[in-house]
Formats: C-alpha cells, structure tokens, sequence
C-alpha cells in the first residue's frame, strides 16, 4: 500500500497521533531528520531535554498564603500546562492514553498527591516494560483505593481489581471465568496503603506535607501484611499453586490474549478503531518479541501501510484536551508561559498567578467540551471517537474562538493577538485576506478546502481585513471572527 503523503504530511500525521497537534516549527525541525528519524526521536523521548522546570507543588501553594493545597484539580492543572510545553509529546500522550486504560478518577481518590503519584507512575513507564507498568499501577496507592485493593483481605476477598486487571487492563473479555476472577483477588489480599501524611495526626499534615516536598519523600505508600495475606493455593487460568499478586501480574502480561488485547487498543487510540486481524497480530507479535516492550509496539505500528492511510489520516475525533491543547501549542504561546514562570523558581513557592490562570484555562476549556482529566467517568474510561461531537460540545469549541482572542486569555504588553499576527508572518504574507486565511490554515495545521478559505478571507474582509492588523484590539475582533469558522469547520475537528 503507497502512502498518498509526502514528508512534510508524514510528519505532520505523526505528529498529530503521537502529540498534540503539528505547529509549523515542530514539522520543520523534524523534517530535517527524515520520516524514519522523526519516529525515532518520539519514541527515544527519554534523549530529549523536556525543558519543564515546573514543579507541580507550585500549583499547590498560593500568593500570600501559607498553607499547602493537596486537591486534585492543581494537579489537573499542572498536567494541562506540561501537555502545551512538552518538547516530548509521545512521552504524555502514552501517559494520556494510560490514563484511560488504567482510569482512576479523583471522584473517589480526593487526595492530589495520591494521584500525583499515580500520573507519574504512568509517566515513568508509558514506554517500557507492561509487566513493570502493570505492576506500578497494581501497587499503585490511587489505583489501590479506587478499586477497593485496601479492602482486599484473607477470608474476605474484594474482587473489584481483579475483575478489573484481568476485563480491562489485560485479557479483555471472554478470556477467562468468574472463578478466575475470584482466584485471581485472592492473590492479591494483604496489600494496602501507608498513609503516611496522617500518620503524625490531623494537626500534623501541613508539617509533613511541606516536609515531604522538601526531601521528594512521598505522602502515601504501597504496603504489604502478611498476616491478611491468603496463602493457600489458588487456580487461575487452569495454573495451580499458592499465586502471590506480583506473580498474577507477570502471568497475565505475557499472555498472548493480552498482547492482542493491547495491540488492538493501542492501534485504534492512535490510528483507527477496529483494526483488521492482521495488524493486530503484527503489533501482538511486536509486543511478544519485544518482551512487552511498549516502545517497539509503537515502533511497529509506524511500518504498517494502514498507518499513512486515507484510512487514517485527519480521520480521528480530536479529544476535548486534544483540541484545546494543539491550539494553545499551535498559538505559539509556549515561550510566553515558559517566560511567565522564569528560571526554575522553588517548588514551595507559589507559580506565578497569570500562569495558574492561563493552564486552568486549558483544562477548564477542555471541561467544558466534556473532558477533565484525573476524573473519567468510570473504570472505562472515557468513550473516544465521535462521541466527543455533540451539540454542546461543538458550542463550546466555537466559543473558544472569542474566550482566547476577546476574553481570558493570557495577556503580554502586545496581548495575544499580536503574539497570533507575528506567526502568521513568519509562515506566509499577510498582505490580503485571502493571505491571512492560508496563513491561518498553516499555522493550525488545518486542510481546508478552496471555499472554506475563500469564506474565512471574506470573514477577514468583513472585519476590517488587513488594515485591522494595525491595532491588538482590532485584530482580535478579526482573529475571533475568522476563529469562529475554523473552530467549527468539520475538518478542524480530525486529526
């Protein structure tokens, strides 16, 4: 199968599914590496130097205030803000779809370090090993209290995680029995959490809180009692003998049921739903021979034709952080909140508070189209595809266009309709409208059709034209007007 796609649009495909979107810089500097190179330096994100200094305790204190703040939502936060700086995009959109598949929501889990831990443990192992990942998350302290492992003792099984490692996050279903399920929970009695920001009393956890952040000691951790242990001998999966839970995990990660199970998930968050038999046998195999390496199941996935497809290419919904996201990067309001934050200040210190607005707004706007993260709606996760588009949703995405141009954006002595004018010259002639709309649809990455342009210059024309660029205040009223379109064209929505 020949790809219809030259490099620059491989690259820009790749950049799509293995981040957040293409900006005209990033397809430029991979570009010079080659299609094959591009791959190689994504998958090696480990080798690039992310450049985000920012600590998500920073979230966590505020101006004038003494007390540190451990919800949720300042990690949701701090995620948000990493997504639109990261210089490793496959690194946190594996994480991203980790996320999903191992979906934990603070609904149950309230405490923000407890799901801190658990966004980094995901993070640490997107890449690697499953059987390490698998592992972390079963261990993991956010996991173990939202599938009631901590409930989970000798003569009284919970078998709420079991039923889930082996549906979910491994053998998919029609794999194994009820009674697997109930053998498999059995290995897993005995393991808790020591919380250890309680541990000094209530009067206390400010103190240990702040103490913790100091020395990168963590506030919550795994912990194991023999004693509530049952040790007598158990059947999964037709293997006999006295299962120990990291025992069950090992088993079930080279399972060839589970390489097909995650070779077919992986394959239709970046690619396509409903992959043919044949490429999820080809990605198992990859999985398999790899030794569950997640890397090479990514790698792989790159050298099936079907990737670079009519198939696939701009055929899959952008997720609400997905779409909020790639236009904050596409923006090009990185070095902005980069300059917001300055060099390395103290993680016990505050963040500046434009750029705490400025991140809230992403995931807020992410919200309101349906989607915040660190809160799925249930053990599923969320339902990705077209279930995204609906009429409040698409609302919400054409609403965007007046929230970031008019309204609650983040603001430089220029504002952000200067900072959108700057790009639009240095990736074309702004001379004309119809040069304004080409420029626009470059820098968002956009495949517009003939008309659509032609629409989106004669919204230009309608709002001053080029004549507008002379003043932010007049530009952002143009911008907005020819947002409006682009944020609700068909097209936009696909990636």
């Amino acid at each position: 199968m020949k790809s219809f796609l030259d490099d620059r649009e491989k690259i820009a495909h790749l950049l799509r599914r293995f981040g957040f979107g293409a900006t005209p810089e990033e397809i430029d500097s991979y570009l010079k590496l080659g299609v094959d190179g591009a791959i190689e330096s994504l998958l090696n994100f480990e080798n690039v130097d992310e450049g985000f200094p920012i600590s998500p305790w920073e979230f966590c204190f505020e101006e004038g205030k003494d007390e540190v703040y451990l919800d949720p939502f300042r990690v949701v936060s701090w995620w948000g803000l990493r997504m639109v700086l990261t210089k490793r995009p496959l690194q946190e959109k594996l994480t991203l779809f980790w996320h999903d598949h191992f979906a934990v929501s603070a609904t149950k889990v309230e405490l923000g370090p407890s799901m801190l831990g658990y966004l980094e443990a995901l993070r640490k192992n997107c890449a690697g090993k499953f059987e390490t990942l698998l592992l972390a998350m079963a261990k993991d302290p956010a996991m173990m209290q939202w599938l009631d492992t901590i409930s989970n003792e000798k003569g009284r099984p919970n078998e709420n995680f079991g039923r889930e490692l082996l549906e979910l996050f491994t053998l998919g279903i029609g794999n194994y029995t009820e009674q697997d399920i109930k053998e498999a929970s059995r290995a897993f009695t005995g393991w808790g959490i020591r919380y250890l920001l309680f541990e000094q009393g209530g009067e206390k956890v400010q103190e240990v809180a702040k103490d913790c952040i100091k020395t990168g000691r963590p506030m919550l951790s795994y912990c194991y009692s023999d004693d509530l242990h049952d040790q007598g001998t158990k059947t999964v999966l037709g293997q006999t003998k006295n299962w120990t839970g990291e025992q069950v995990v090992e088993m079930l990660a080279a399972r060839p049921e589970t390489a097909r199970y995650l070779a077919k998930k992986l394959w239709s968050f970046f690619a396509y739903p409903d992959p043919a038999p044949a490429i999820v046998e080809r990605l198992a195999k990859a999985y398999q021979d790899s030794g569950q390496n997640i890397k090479e199941v990514m790698r792989a996935m790159t050298k099936v034709p079907e990737f670079w497809s009519e198939k696939c290419v701009r055929q899959r919904v952008k997720s609400p952080i997905e779409y909020t996201v790639s236009i904050v990067r596409q923006l090009g309001v990185s070095q902005f909140l980069a300059l917001l934050h300055g060099p390395s200040p103290s993680p016990m210190k505050a963040i500046a508070q434009p750029l705490r607005e400025a991140t809230g707004g992403v995931t807020g706007l992410a919200f309101q189209q349906g989607m915040l993260l660190l809160y799925p709606p249930d053990v599923d996760g969320w339902e990705w595809g077209s279930a995204w588009i609906t009429t409040d949703s698409m609302t919400k995405r054409i609403q965007m266009a007046d929230l970031l141009m008019l309204g609650g954006a983040p603001k430089q002595d220029f504002g952000l309709a200067n900072a959108v004018t700057l790009r639009l010259k240095a990736h074309g002639s702004v001379a004309t409208s119809q040069e304004i709309a080409n420029s626009l649809a470059t820098v968002f990455d956009a495949k517009l059709t003939a008309e659509q342009l032609t629409i989106m210059a004669q919204a230009c024309d309608r709002a001053g034209g080029p004549v507008s660029l002379n003043s932010p205040e007049s530009s952002a009223k143009m911008y907005a007007s020819m947002f409006r379109l682009l944020f609700g064209c068909p097209e936009f929505q696909y990636c």
